[in-house]
């Protein structure tokens, strides 16, 4: 599938950061400025780039390019962090001929390390000149860290009576959560959207996508999700900025799970439905509960249908939940309602769904009319050995 939007340019190489030696430095090239939405982590232990381009955005303006770089997150790194998160800017802007405020910038990778700045001055005119049209594969392997594949979605969206361009990337295997759910995310249209019609459906799309998955429950200093849409002509606006948000919805909804799809030492994606809430408020606690439980996710793991630790983890999630009004299924599996197990039987056929690797869990709680979903992994040992040993 051409991975192409008109008018962007995509670049990754390896600049010495990684002492693999593997791709570590990625760049996102607009032809021209274009309007920028970014939705960050709530962290209050905050990465130095993630502190400069939340300030950028929120005096407006217009970007020309995303400088990434992966194998040091430049976290808890002082004045000397948000100097060199500057430095990084000013170094794109000097190459594009464009002002240091219309590069953003991004880390993924260890805390605490101070950017080898010496590699990202040789590298980053280098990733600018290597960036091309097709380039967005070598893009999603440069933002790599514990990632076993690239993470890259595109797609076509219908709107007003015009077609436009879809393309992202992300990356994120482990500290992932959403509380701004290390994940990054970057997509890119050639969609006119006026900046703060941007910025809104932004927000809203990243609350059913980068912000409704889990790994771990761990919140990132780093988590930045970033969307460039740069189409010349009259913004979209009305049911056709509508359209366009719904077609957007499903591209950034994949790419979220395929985060997921990729957790440290995961073996299954199950998506978690909360259904029938008062609230949404109600309904993403719930759903959270579940998804973010270590008893449920261990369960996942070894394809246990303990329907009680998913009741139960509903129970304390602080919503005022009924039991007796609770219906639980697997798959297509009704497990648990009226307040009873539904047998030996149902248990059987719901084991048999969750030796698949994707399947969804559903939590019907028959007090109102709003549903959220929280997409989840499980837990094995694989998780432990990684993060036991991530900085060894």
């Amino acid at each position: 599938m051409d991975a192409g939007v008109a008018g962007f340019r995509f670049g990754g190489i390896a600049c010495g950061i990684k002492k693999s030696g593997a791709a570590d430095l990625a760049v996102i090239v607009a032809d021209r400025p274009v309007a920028c939405a970014g939705v960050f982590t709530k962290n209050l232990v905050v990465a130095a780039p993630v502190v400069r381009d939340r300030a950028l955005l929120a005096a407006g303006g217009l970007v020309r390019a995303i400088v990434v770089n992966s194998g040091n997150a430049n976290a808890c790194t002082g004045e000397q962090g948000a100097r060199d998160a500057d430095r990084m800017g000013a170094l794109a802007a000097a190459a594009l001929g464009c002002a240091p405020g219309e590069v953003m910038v991004a880390s993924t990778g260890v805390i605490g390390a101070p950017l080898p700045m010496e590699k990202l001055e040789a590298g980053i005119p280098r990733a600018l000149d290597a960036a091309t049209a097709d380039g967005l594969a070598a893009f999603s392997r440069a933002i790599m860290t514990t990632d076993t594949r690239p993470k890259v979605r595109t797609g076509v969206i219908e709107a007003g009576g015009r077609r436009f361009q879809v393309a992202g990337a992300a990356k994120g295997a482990g500290m992932i959560h959403p509380n701004m759910a290390t994940m990054l995310g970057f997509l890119v249209t050639d969609a006119p959207v006026a900046p703060a019609d941007l910025d809104a459906l932004w927000r809203r799309v990243c609350q059913d996508s980068f912000n409704a998955i889990t790994i771990d429950g761990d919140t990132s200093t780093n988590d930045t999700a970033l969307l460039l849409a740069g189409g010349g002509g009259e913004p979209l606006a009305g049911e056709a900025l509508a359209a366009f948000e719904a077609g957007l919805l499903p591209i950034a909804r994949e790419l979220a799970r395929d985060i997921v799809r990729d957790a440290e030492g995961g073996t299954k994606t199950v998506s978690v439905t909360v259904a029938g809430a008062t609230d949404f408020a109600a309904a993403q606690r719930v759903a959270e509960a579940i998804a973010l439980s270590p008893l449920v996710k261990t369960a996942l793991h070894g394809e246990d249908p303990n329907w009680g630790r998913i009741i139960a983890a509903a129970g304390r999630s602080g919503v005022a939940v009924e039991p007796a009004k609770l219906r639980l299924t697997i798959g297509d599996v009704l497990l648990y309602a009226g307040g009873e197990w539904c047998g030996k039987e149902a248990e059987v056929a719901a084991r048999a769904v969750m030796q698949t690797p994707e399947y969804p869990i559903r939590l019907d709680l028959q007090q109102g009319a709003v549903a959220h979903t929280v997409h989840t992994c499980d837990f094995g040992a694989d998780y432990v050995r990684i993060n036991a040993d991530y900085r060894s």
